[in-house]
């Protein structure tokens, strides 16, 4: 069965929800004597902090996306150096075989920018072996084992391109899931020790009470009601 995505449980900004654990630690450190009968201790204490430094582990999702965008940068690199190889070597061919000869097709499909990043290292990968079949004959076009290997070295640099993209994805992916497991972890714990000092300190302590309210709007802020235009 496929595992239902990860979604946050919280609407506050990420790193509001950071700064509000900071001060829900110093909180209950300033009101330890109330917090400690209500059964909070360093073990408790240690937890909640285990869980803020959680979220801190893990990169922000500004960074996750950067590490896609540079792998995908060079995957989409490595493509654009092996069209250019493979091009040149569909002319040789067109020079010395004509478009429509069947030698001329041996060389695979030649609508390469229309073909999906696989197919074009599947097409490299036919050009390659007829290049080197042919290569006496495209000689005089100026192709060379050297421009073969070239074009197998550029073939394989795309290919693990590809392999590479696929992973960085797959990364982004899981690291971003753990990262809403890591806030949603925390934004628990901080509601349930906002409630709690909440009760200790309701009609005893009104602005300690208030101390432990938090409003889940991503600025951390009451939202303020729209004022009625006179």
């Amino acid at each position: 069965m496929k595992k239902d995505q990860v979604k946050r449980d919280f609407n506050l900004a990420d790193a509001v929800l950071k700064q509000k654990a900071d001060e829900l630690i110093a909180l209950i450190d300033r009101d330890i004597v109330e917090f400690t009968d209500r059964g909070y201790n360093d073990t408790k204490r240690n937890e909640l902090i285990a869980a803020r430094n959680a979220v801190d582990s893990f990169p922000n999702d500004e960074q996750l996306e950067a590490v896609k965008m540079n792998l995908t940068e060079q995957k989409d690199a490595a493509r654009n150096a092996l069209e250019k190889t493979m091009r040149s070597i569909f002319n040789r061919a067109e020079n010395v075989f004509g478009l429509y000869a069947a030698k001329y097709k041996e060389f695979g499909n030649a609508a390469i920018s229309q073909q999906s990043d696989a197919e074009i290292v599947r097409t490299a990968k036919i050009m390659s072996a007829t290049a080197q079949k042919y290569l006496t004959e495209l000689s005089d076009e100026g192709l060379t084992s050297d421009k073969i290997n070239t074009l197998i070295a550029q073939r394989d640099a795309l290919d693990l391109a590809i392999d590479a993209q696929a992973q960085g994805i797959s990364d982004r992916d899981v690291a971003a899931e753990g990262r809403i497991e890591a806030l949603n972890r925390l934004y628990q714990l901080l509601s349930k020790y906002a409630g709690t000092g909440q009760d200790i300190f309701y009609e005893t302590n009104e602005a300690k009470y208030n101390d432990y309210i938090i409003y889940d709007t991503p600025s951390g802020l009451p939202e303020t009601p729209p004022v009625n235009p006179i």
